[in-house]
C-alpha cells in the first residue's frame, strides 16, 4: 500500500476532538500528531470489526455443525445398522446360491441380460412399484412432518 499521504480537512466535533487528545494521551510518544492518532483510531476500528466478524464466523461454524451432529448423525448411524444387515443378507444369499448350483452341477449362469422369464419380469415391475409406493408414503409422511412443525 502506498504510504503517501492526501491532505484533507474534517470538521470535527469537540467531544471527537476531546477523544483524539484522550487517546494522544494514552498512547504516548507514538503518536504525536492528530493525523497519526486518527489514522492509529481507525485501524483500531478496523481490527476490532474484523476479529468480531471472526469470532461471530466462528460462532456460526460451531451451530452449525452441532445442528449437523444432533441432527444427521442418528441417520448416519441408522445407514451403517441397514448397511450390515443388507450385506449379512446378501451373504446368506450368495451361500444359498452357491448349494444350489453345486446340488444341481450348474455349468453356466443364465443372467438376465440374456433371457428374462415372464415370473422375473411381474417380479421386477413388482418391486419396482412397491418401492415407489415406499418413497411416495415417505414422501408424504415427512410433508406431514414438515407441515405440522411450521403450525
Amino acid at each position: 500500500m502506498d504510504d503517501s499521504k492526501i491532505g484533507r480537512y474534517y470538521r470535527l466535533s469537540e467531544r471527537t476532538l476531546e477523544q483524539l487528545g484522550e487517546l494522544k494521551k494514552r498512547s504516548g510518544e507514538n503518536y504525536k500528531n492528530n493525523t497519526a492518532i486518527i489514522e492509529y483510531a481507525i485501524e483500531q476500528l478496523y481490527e476490532k470489526e474484523h476479529s468480531q466478524h471472526e469470532l461471530l464466523i466462528t460462532d456460526i461454524e460451531e451451530l452449525v455443525n452441532l445442528k449437523f451432529k444432533e441432527q444427521l448423525l442418528p441417520y448416519l448411524n441408522r445407514l451403517v445398522v441397514i448397511g450390515n444387515v443388507l450385506d449379512r443378507n446378501i451373504q446368506m444369499q450368495m451361500e444359498f446360491w452357491n448349494h444350489y448350483f453345486i446340488m444341481t452341477d450348474a455349468k453356466q449362469l443364465g443372467s438376465t441380460e440374456k433371457l428374462k422369464t415372464k415370473p422375473f419380469e411381474e417380479g421386477e415391475a413388482l418391486i419396482k412399484e412397491r418401492i415407489g409406493h415406499n418413497r411416495q408414503k415417505k414422501i408424504d409422511r415427512d410433508n406431514k412432518r414438515n407441515n405440522n412443525e411450521i403450525l
